[in-house]
């Protein structure tokens, strides 16, 4: 004979375990890791036009200045930070999309990017292992490793001086031999629509 509980045997146990989750679980609404990451979506949410400049990497290449935009957006249930992005590059134009969450295993803030100039779009495996993301509360920072053959570069991107209406962004890169040069300057201004990313 299958033993068969009784009803308030299975309400209290249902009770125990879901008095488990919840001392397990952090309240997402009060957590220093969700104020931070509502504090960043507030400072950077919205539509931006992009002064773009870039600087000459090698002897050979050219100054480029053009212009770009950006759109930052809270996921859904704002547990992520969405960044969409058209800028001028080397190679031509460069549509961008960043995702940006908390990893409440490693109590630091993690990212992905996918970028319309890379063979592979999006670097999974780099979000796991190369890439550093911070926010103070008045500068959001991302550091990359990036490999090109047996050479590693570190690319170092910061966006500061935010305000309701403007920031600075900037990118630098450390070459293999330990020296950092400007790649890219941008000064942002809110603007209400878009026309290179959907319009918004």
């Amino acid at each position: 004979m299958r033993f068969k509980p009784s009803r308030l045997a299975f309400l209290l146990l249902s009770f125990v375990c879901l008095g488990t989750l919840d001392a397990q679980t952090p309240d997402s609404q009060s957590s220093p890791a969700s104020a931070s990451l509502k504090s960043l979506i507030q400072a950077l949410s919205g539509n931006w036009r992009l002064k773009v400049h870039i600087a000459p990497m090698g002897p050979t290449d050219k100054a480029i200045d053009g212009e770009g935009e950006e759109a930052w957006s809270a996921g859904p249930g704002n547990i992520t930070l969405i960044e969409q992005e058209h800028v001028p590059m080397p190679g031509g134009y460069a549509d961008l999309l960043g995702l940006i969450w908390w990893d409440s295993r490693a109590n630091h803030f993690s990212g992905m990017e996918c970028n319309s100039q890379l063979p592979y779009t999006c670097d999974v495996k780099g979000s796991l292992n190369d890439i550093t993301v911070s926010w103070d509360g008045k500068k959001f920072q991302i550091d990359e490793i990036e490999t090109h053959g047996d050479k590693h570069y570190v690319w170092h991107e910061s966006w500061s001086n935010i305000t309701p209406n403007s920031f600075e962004q900037n990118g630098d890169v450390t070459l293999p031999d330990g020296s950092s040069q400007r790649f890219m300057t941008v000064k942002a201004t809110r603007v209400q629509k878009l026309q290179s990313l959907g319009g918004n």
